[in-house]
Order: structure tokens, then sequence, then C-alpha cells
């Protein structure tokens, strides 16, 4: 299913058949793999963070017909109480905590099917 990561970053390490797409100027492209190298992704919270100076990058994990993948992830999250917000003025969104952002992911997803993201934290 094609998604932003919720969490700060993600550390990336995939292997030589890869997998990984993501979506650059409204088109789908495959990112390379490189077993020497690691992927990082910004996730939601360093957009809101940021002020939307960096974007979180929806993505998504494709199979290979008739090889194994492996890839191993490191999320960077914050504790649940942890507020997020933006030291830039004016701010994009408003104030919340990963707890709140969390439970707003998984209602949403209950709801329909997919993740609203950010845009419920909108100011």
């Amino acid at each position: 299913m094609p998604h932003t990561d919720s969490d700060f970053l993600t550390i990336l390490h995939q292997d030589q058949v890869g997998g990984l797409q993501l979506v650059k100027d409204g088109q789908w492209i495959a990112v390379k793999p490189n077993p020497e190298a690691l992927v990082i992704n910004i996730g939601d919270l360093f957009q809101a963070w940021s002020n939307d100076c960096y974007k979180s990058v929806k993505h998504c994990a494709v199979t290979h017909p008739t090889k194994e993948r492996f890839s191993a992830a490191y999320f960077l999250c914050p504790s649940y109480e942890t507020v997020i917000e933006s030291c830039s003025r004016p701010s994009v969104y408003r104030k919340f905590s990963f707890r709140e952002y969390r439970q707003k992911v998984q209602e949403d997803v209950q709801l329909y099917g997919y993740k609203v993201g950010l845009s419920r934290f909108l100011v």
C-alpha cells in the first residue's frame, strides 16, 4: 500500500533485489538497490517539524516475481508524549503529540482503509 512514514526518519538497507518505489514529480520510480548504502526517508513528523521545508515521500515496496527480497528498516520515533511543532511562523500545522498523531492514523486506517496523515493537523 503506498504510504508516507509516520515517524521522523526511516533508515533502510535493501539487498540487491530491491523493490522500493517512490513518487517523484507525480511518477512512480524504482530506487536502484545498493547493498553498500542506506536509504533515508523523511517521515511525517520531520515534515511537520520543518514546516513543510522537507517533505515526507510517498513510497511502497513491491515484490519480485521470482526472487526473495530482504530489507531492514530502523524507524526514528519520539516518545508518545513528545509535542511536535515547528519553530517557524506562521506554522503550517497545529501542535500535536506523537500519541495523538498515531491515534488519528490508526482511526483513519480503520475508518477509511488508508492513512489521512498530516492534513488532519493543518492550522
